[in-house]
């Protein structure tokens, strides 16, 4: 729609890494593709931030003091009202440590000012854990009195996955209103370059090699999971070589190597890579083993990136997937979390190059369905 004008919030945007700044770079772009003027109001970085044609970013937002919010809402006075926010929230990305309630407040703000507030939810705050530090617990509380406020600041919200509805529910006031799932695409694009992955394949290992990959940063109870697994998948099979794509994967190599040294030879981690090498290494597996503590959603940008290169994936279920991974058989699933049943669920894709192409077909057909950017863009013009 020619002649819209979107203000998109967001604490990380690209020189910066992270799965905010590669979401919101690509939000970006392709609004300002359809002939819409994109304005992008973030934190300053060093480093180069890529240019897209029809987005402006304003490197206005400093570390979202008190004083750059003066500052940054003197400047979007500037442009005719009303003006739409589009805030894309996960808490520990405005600064003060995940607890800016002056951001919050100002965006009140700025709504009774007459600004129209959509949110975004990425993440909505940081769990109750009763074993945690009481500091912790303090930012438990106080990402919750966050929430309270942006959803009181907001005209229209999101959400990435639909179980955080329920999260968000507990915070509203002023009556029940309309939450809306915005599923998250893949922030990695597809590089249709076949010479080039069968030269990077035939780099990265012999061939008739068996390639077993996992995407994401490696930590917490992902790398726990995955410290399990991959052992189990690579040990006894000489054929077969781990590739650990992402930020973290060399750390989490070098702590599976103090484990089982005899691993060295066969286990490969790139480092972090632009996503077109990050796209290409993809296409070199011959499955990914992608395990969430909370199951497989579609929050999980790794998993996305997955389904939209079509590669045969193994997951699990848990308390925040959604019904559509058990309904599509989209990637196969394992039983339970347990190492072996992961395990057993790779076995049978390796053993059966039939049951793999069937997989990555199913996979990609159900990514361009649901999924792709084109889905969250439509959504957002459609809402007016």
């Amino acid at each position: 729609m020619t002649g819209r004008v979107w203000h998109l919030l967001t604490g990380e945007y690209p020189p910066q890494s992270g799965g905010i700044s590669d979401y919101t770079w690509l939000l970006a772009s392709g609004l300002a593709a359809g002939e819409e003027k994109v304005h992008v109001w973030t934190t300053p970085v060093e480093g180069i931030t890529p240019a897209a044609q029809g987005v402006t970013v304003h490197h206005s937002a400093g570390k979202w003091l008190p004083r750059d919010l003066a500052r940054l809402g003197a400047e979007l006075n500037s442009f005719a009202a009303p003006r739409r926010l589009l805030v894309q929230h996960t808490p520990n990305t405005w600064g003060y440590r995940g607890l800016n309630l002056r951001f919050c407040e100002w965006l009140v703000k700025r709504k009774k000012a007459g600004d129209d507030i959509w949110l975004m939810v990425h993440e909505p705050y940081y769990p109750w854990l009763w074993r945690d530090k009481p500091t912790r617990w303090l930012l438990a509380a106080g990402q919750r009195w966050m929430m309270r406020r942006l959803l009181a600041a907001s005209s229209r919200i999101y959400i990435s996955i639909p179980g955080w509805e329920k999260y968000l529910r507990a915070y509203e006031t002023g009556g029940r209103r309309s939450i809306k799932w915005l599923p998250i695409f893949s922030t990695i694009p597809v590089i249709a370059d076949d010479r080039k992955v069968a030269e990077l394949r035939q780099g990265l290992t012999r061939s008739g090699r068996i390639v077993i990959g996992s995407f994401g940063t490696f930590g917490g109870a992902v790398g726990e999971m995955l410290l399990k697994v991959m052992p189990a998948l690579l040990l006894s099979h000489p054929e077969r070589v781990g590739l650990l794509l992402g930020r973290g994967g060399e750390r989490f190599a070098a702590r599976l190597l103090s484990r089982h040294p005899q691993l060295a030879e066969r286990l490969l981690a790139p480092g972090e890579l632009s996503p077109e090498q990050v796209s290409l290494n993809l296409q070199t597996c011959d499955v990914l083993v992608q395990p969430y503590p909370d199951g497989v959603s579609s929050r999980r940008t790794s998993v996305m990136a997955g389904l939209a290169h079509g590669i045969p994936t193994v997951s699990n279920t848990g308390f925040l997937s959604e019904p559509i991974w058990a309904q599509t058989h989209c990637v196969a699933l394992a039983a339970t979390h347990k190492s072996s049943d992961f395990v057993a669920e790779v076995e049978i894709l390796l053993k059966d190059s039939g049951a793999r192409a069937s997989l990555a077909a199913r996979a990609s057909a159900v990514y361009t369905q649901n999924f792709a950017l084109e889905h969250t863009l439509s959504r957002l013009r459609d809402a007016g």
